[in-house]
C-alpha cells in the first residue's frame, strides 16, 4: 500500500499502519519472552529434569533466545520510532541508522544461531525421524 501510494492521504495511512503494527508486535514479542522465562524457572526448579537432561544445554539455548530477543526488542522499538518520525524524518532520511539498527542487530541475530544453532538440541537423527513420521502420517 504504501509503496503504491499516489497521494499524502494514502502514505500517512500506509505508515500508520506499519506504524501499528510494531507496535503490536512489541507486547506480543514480550510476552514471548515471559513465556521464555517461565519456562526457563520451571526448568531450573525441577532438579529431576535438569539432571536427566545434562546432554541438552538448556540455560544455554535459553540465554541464546533471550539476547537474539533483545536484540529483535531493540530493533522493533527502532522502527517504531523511524516511522513515527514520519517519511521526513532524520532516521528514515539517514541510511547511517538502517545499517546501525536494523542491519547490524539482524546480522548479529544471525551469527548468534549459526554459532549455536537450535538443531544441535534435537541432533540430526531425531530430525529424521520427525520427517519420516510425518511422511507416514
Amino acid at each position: 500500500m504504501l509503496a503504491n501510494a499516489k497521494d499524502q492521504k494514502t502514505v500517512k495511512l500506509g505508515n500508520n499502519i506499519i506504524l501499528g503494527g510494531l507496535i503490536l508486535q512489541v507486547p506480543f514479542f514480550g510476552l514471548f519472552i515471559m513465556v521464555a522465562g517461565v519456562f526457563h524457572k520451571r526448568m531450573r526448579a525441577d532438579l529431576v529434569i535438569m539432571n536427566s537432561s545434562s546432554l541438552v544445554p538448556w540455560a544455554r539455548y535459553l540465554l541464546i533466545l533471550y539476547l537474539a530477543s533483545l536484540l529483535i526488542v531493540v530493533r522493533c522499538v527502532f522502527r517504531i520510532i523511524e516511522y513515527a518520525g514520519g517519511q521526513d524524518g532524520v532516521l528514515l532520511s539517514n541510511e547511517i541508522y538502517l545499517y546501525i539498527f536494523e542491519a547490524t542487530l539482524m546480522f548479529l541475530v544471525m551469527v548468534i544461531f549459526n554459532v549455536q544453532h537450535p538443531s544441535t538440541v534435537i541432533g540430526r537423527n531425531k530430525i529424521s525421524e520427525y520427517r519420516m513420521a510425518d511422511l507416514v502420517s
